[in-house]
């Protein structure tokens, strides 16, 4: 095969993988509308649910908070001051040592009886992870015929919010709505991070297909998971999700797995939950729970680093290949055909950076160019995580370490939503 042949079979692969690539995340992102446009925040305020004839429904929230001194109360305060006329809020104290309980009891004090109910837990079972006990501990107590999982460094900025999502839910006939939360300040290595993240994230969770609500697939996310009881009750609520480190995510493919009908919004300038401080934080803070999304697996992970790689940087590097071999052999086509990948990955990034920069500030640019850096770092943190995982012989999660042995056998495979019958 001559080097002119090789260029232009490389090139064909590389374009095509971008094209799929691009039309999947163009579609995906097409599935996430912004919550403040669906809700209809720029109409008139909903009153403690008199926006329709009939009532919202009865609400639960229920707020995990471990170390969380730092937030607790902004979260709690912005949840109480909800105009939601049957509205729970329940605090799960878990094991917290900086002070969160205290604040806690401070609240509940000051709030009365009713809308506030905080449980202070003490232990952890063995075999269940301290977060997602906690959600079991908060769903066991809930009386409302939804439930919010909340984490505790939430912020709800408007006072309208939850009845707008209910009123949401109920209007299309949801059963599951998980927000993603406005996480700024960004810098552009940090935003480029979260928006490499989001790519995977989004691919793994099927969203581009989300509007045909076939039973796989499926996204659920922490700061943010309202979901029908009936439908929380009918995957068995957290009891698969005791010893998964991605519960929230795996929550919601368990719902749509289940049937639930799914939708995932952007909650730009409503929600606020900040994902760490810094692009490094960020990759720090995967540690626990990166490898768990290639089920610990290190050959599952290699491939998929063997692929990033080539769609990040095959492109450029065909690109200089293929122009020193159309020059040596004077065929403006082999440059051509060399040039087409890296051209279509620029309009993908391109427009991704622009949308990105048009809801959260930033230079579309400098987004752009922080691509690959943001790539390399993810698959850093992504290695990190399993050799530090591997050689822990575990996971340490806020204090606590739970065993790898445990882990695997406790995670959560695609497909394990389909046992459950919709009812």
């Amino acid at each position: 095969m001559s080097a002119v042949s090789a260029v232009a079979l490389s090139s064909a692969a590389l374009s095509a993988a971008w094209l799929l690539l691009g039309s999947l995340l163009r579609r995906a992102v097409r599935q996430i509308a912004v919550f403040r446009e669906a809700a209809g925040f720029d109409e008139v305020s909903v009153p403690e649910g008199a926006s329709s004839p009939d009532p919202l429904p009865t609400l639960s929230v229920v707020v995990t908070a471990r170390d969380e001194a730092a937030a607790i109360e902004t979260t709690v305060r912005r949840l109480l001051a909800q105009r939601y006329g049957d509205l729970e809020v329940i605090v799960v104290d878990d094991r917290s040592t900086d002070g969160t309980g205290e604040i806690l009891d401070r609240l509940l004090a000051a709030a009365g009886t009713g809308r506030l109910t905080v449980i202070h837990n003490r232990d952890l079972p063995r075999g269940w992870l301290g977060k997602c006990h906690a959600c079991r501990l908060g769903a066991a107590r809930a009386r409302g015929e939804w439930i919010l999982f909340l984490d505790g460094d939430v912020e709800l900025v408007t006072e309208d919010l939850l009845a707008r999502a209910a009123t949401l839910a109920r209007t299309r006939g949801l059963d599951h709505i998980a927000v993603i939360p406005d996480q700024r300040p960004l810098s552009p290595l940090h935003q480029a991070l979260i928006s490499v993240f989001a790519q995977m994230y989004l691919l793994a969770a099927r969203a581009y297909e989300m509007d045909r609500d076939r039973r796989r697939g499926g996204v659920g996310i922490g700061a943010f998971n309202l979901v029908r009881r009936s439908a929380y009750d009918r995957i068995g609520g957290h009891t698969l999700l005791k010893m998964d480190p991605a519960d929230d995510y795996k929550l919601g493919r368990l719902l749509k797995e289940s049937g639930a009908r799914q939708r995932l919004f952007d909650g730009v300038g409503l929600v606020r939950c900040p994902w760490h401080r810094g692009a490094l934080n960020v990759a720090r803070g995967l540690e626990k729970n990166l490898f768990a999304g290639f089920d610990y697996s290190v050959l599952e992970l290699l491939g998929f680093s063997l692929l990033v790689m080539a769609l990040v940087f095959g492109p450029v590097a065909l690109a200089v290949l293929g122009t020193l071999v159309g020059v040596r052999d004077g065929s403006p086509v082999a440059i051509g055909a060399a040039c087409l990948p890296l051209l279509l990955q620029f309009v993908f990034i391109g427009s991704g950076a622009r949308l990105q920069a048009l809801r959260y500030g930033g230079s579309a640019l400098r987004l752009a160019l922080s691509y690959p850096a943001a790539a390399l770092l993810l698959l850093g943190a992504a290695w990190n995580s399993a050799f530090r995982t591997i050689a822990r012989g575990g996971v340490r999660w806020r204090d606590t370490f739970y065993p790898l042995a445990e882990l695997r056998a406790g995670r959560v495979r695609a497909g394990a939503g389909r046992r459950f019958q919709v009812l």
